[in-house]
C-alpha cells in the first residue's frame, strides 16, 4: 500500500529546460525589426530643406503645416497606443501567472492530502494484518495479503479463522476503514495527476503570455524612442513655418548642439560614477569575503543556533557564493517571506509567490545570478517586472520597479551581482520595496530557500 505516495511525489516541481531558451530566442527575433524605423517611416518626415522651400509659397507652406500636424498627432497616438498595448499584455501575463500559481497550490495540497491518506491506509492495513496474524492457525501464510487483497469477503475469511463474532466484527471494521483510506488515497492521487496536467497547461499558456507581453513592451519602447527622436524636430519645423522666421531653425539647431554636448558630459559623468561604484563594490565584497574567511577560521568550523527559527536575511554586503548566486538586494529595512498570506491590499488569502524587501526607492537591485533578460516591462499589479533566465528552467523576477528604474533590456546578458534596476513603488504596492521571485519551470518556489541551497546566506 505504500507505492502511491512515492509515485505522486515525483515531478512536484518540473523544470522545463526548453522554456528559457524559447523565450530568449523569441526576444532576440523581436528586437531587430522593432528597434529600427522602416525606410518608409523615415521618408515620411519632411526635411529642413523641404520646410525652407515651403516658406516661399503660402499654399505649399499650409500644406506642409498640415502634413506636420498630422505626423505629430500620429506619432503621439502611436506611442500612446503602444504603451496601452504593453500595459494590457503585461496585465494579461500577470493573470496567467496568477492562474499558474493557484494551480500549483492546488496540486501541492492534493499531494499532501494523498500522502496523509496513504499513510492512514498503511497504518490500518498493518493493524488488521497484525491482529489476524496473531490469531491465525499455523501455516496460514501471509494473512495480511489474503485479508486486504484476497477475493474472499472479510466475513467469510474471518469465519475460516474460527474467530468470535465480536472480534470478527472489530477486525472487519478495521478492514473496511483500511479499504476506504486506500480508495481515498488512490482518488486523491488521480486528482493530483489531473492537477499536474492542468499546471503544465497553464505554464505553457503563461509562457505564451510572456512572449506577447515582451513583444508589446519592445514595440512600446520603439514607439517612445521614435517620438523622442522626431517630435522635437517636427515641432521646431512647425514653428519655422508658422512664424516664418529663420531664427527659429537656427535656434533649434543651436539647441540640438547644446543638448548633445550636455548629454555627452552627462554620459561621461555617469561612466565615472559607475566606475567608482564598481570599485567601491569590489572593495566591499573583498572586505566581506576576508571577514567571512577570518570568522570561519576563528570558529574552527563549529556551528549552531536555534533550530527551526525564522530570521530575516542579513543586510550587509556579501561576496557572491562560489555557486555563482548572490542576494538581489543588500540594503533593506524589512523582509516578508514567501508563502500564503492575507494580501495587504486585496484582503484575500493568496500565495505570496516571492520575498519582499522594503528599501528606499532607488536602492540598487542586483541580478541574483548570470543569465539573459527575457522581460522588462509592465506587469499588472507589479507595476513593472524584470525577468532573467538562468538556464535549466530557472528564472528570477524583480517587481514593483518604476519604468525609469529599469536599467536592462530584453535580450541583454547580465552577470551575477550586476545592477539591473532600482527599487520602486509601482503597481499595487504599500511602499517602496523589491518583490523577488524564483521559478522552476514557471512554478514559484521559496526564493530564500533556493538561494540558501546555493550557499547564499
Amino acid at each position: 500500500m505504500k507505492t502511491g505516495a512515492a509515485t505522486t511525489r515525483q515531478n512536484r516541481a518540473p523544470r522545463n529546460r526548453l522554456a528559457g531558451v524559447t523565450a530568449v530566442g523569441f526576444v532576440l527575433a523581436l528586437l531587430a525589426p522593432l528597434l529600427v524605423a522602416s525606410p518608409a517611416d523615415a521618408a515620411a518626415y519632411p526635411t529642413w530643406a523641404e520646410v525652407q522651400s515651403a516658406r516661399g509659397n503660402e499654399q505649399t507652406k499650409q500644406r506642409q503645416i498640415s502634413v506636420l500636424d498630422g505626423l505629430v498627432s500620429k506619432l503621439r497616438s502611436a506611442t500612446a497606443s503602444a504603451a496601452k498595448r504593453a500595459e494590457d499584455a503585461g496585465a494579461a501575463y500577470q493573470r496567467s501567472q496568477d492562474a499558474l500559481d493557484k494551480a500549483s497550490g492546488d496540486y501541492d495540497r492534493l499531494v499532501l492530502k494523498q500522502e496523509a491518506a496513504q499513510k492512514e491506509a498503511d497504518r490500518l492495513g498493518d493493524s488488521v494484518g497484525q491482529i489476524a496474524a496473531s490469531l491465525a492457525r499455523p501455516g496460514a501464510g501471509n494473512l495480511t495479503t489474503q485479508l486486504v487483497f484476497g477475493k474472499q469477503e472479510p466475513g467469510e475469511f474471518l469465519r475460516g479463522l474460527s474467530l468470535s463474532s465480536k472480534l470478527g466484527e472489530q477486525i472487519d471494521s478495521l478492514y473496511t476503514s483500511a479499504r476506504t483510506a486506500t480508495n481515498a488515497a488512490r482518488s486523491l492521487a488521480d486528482q493530483a495527476e489531473v492537477a499536474k496536467l492542468e499546471r503544465t497547461k497553464l505554464a505553457s499558456a503563461s509562457m505564451k503570455a510572456l512572449q506577447e507581453a515582451n513583444a508589446a513592451s519592445v514595440a512600446a519602447s520603439a514607439a517612445e524612442q521614435a517620438e523622442q527622436e522626431n517630435l522635437g524636430v517636427m515641432t521646431a519645423q512647425l514653428a519655422t513655418l508658422r512664424d516664418d522666421r529663420q531664427s527659429v531653425e537656427q535656434g533649434y539647431q543651436a539647441g540640438v548642439k547644446a543638448r548633445a554636448e550636455a548629454a555627452a558630459r552627462a554620459a561621461a559623468a555617469e561612466r565615472a560614477r559607475q566606475q567608482e561604484a564598481a570599485r567601491a563594490e569590489a572593495a566591499s565584497r573583498a572586505a566581506a569575503a576576508a571577514a567571512a574567511a577570518a570568522a570561519a577560521a576563528n570558529s574552527g568550523g563549529a556551528g549552531g543556533g536555534a533550530g527551526g527559527a525564522t530570521t530575516r536575511p542579513p543586510t550587509g554586503p556579501v561576496a557572491p557564493a562560489p555557486t555563482g548566486w548572490t542576494r538581489p538586494i543588500t540594503s533593506y529595512s524589512f523582509y516578508q517571506a514567501y508563502g500564503y498570506r492575507l494580501h495587504p491590499v486585496y484582503h484575500d488569502y493568496r500565495l505570496h509567490a516571492g520575498a519582499d524587501f522594503s528599501a528606499s526607492c532607488g536602492t540598487a537591485i542586483f541580478a541574483t545570478s548570470a543569465g539573459t533578460v527575457t522581460y522588462a516591462g509592465p506587469y499588472g499589479g507589479y507595476g513593472n517586472l524584470i525577468i532573467i533566465d538562468h538556464g535549466n528552467g530557472v528564472t528570477s523576477a524583480y517587481g514593483h520597479v518604476y519604468s525609469s528604474g529599469i536599467y536592462v533590456r530584453p535580450g541583454q546578458s547580465v552577470r551575477a551581482g550586476q545592477t539591473i534596476a532600482g527599487v520602486g513603488n509601482a503597481g499595487v504596492s504599500t511602499g517602496c520595496h523589491l518583490h523577488f521571485e524564483i521559478r522552476l519551470g514557471g512554478v514559484a518556489t521559496d526564493p530564500m530557500v533556493f538561494l540558501a541551497g546555493r550557499g547564499v546566506g
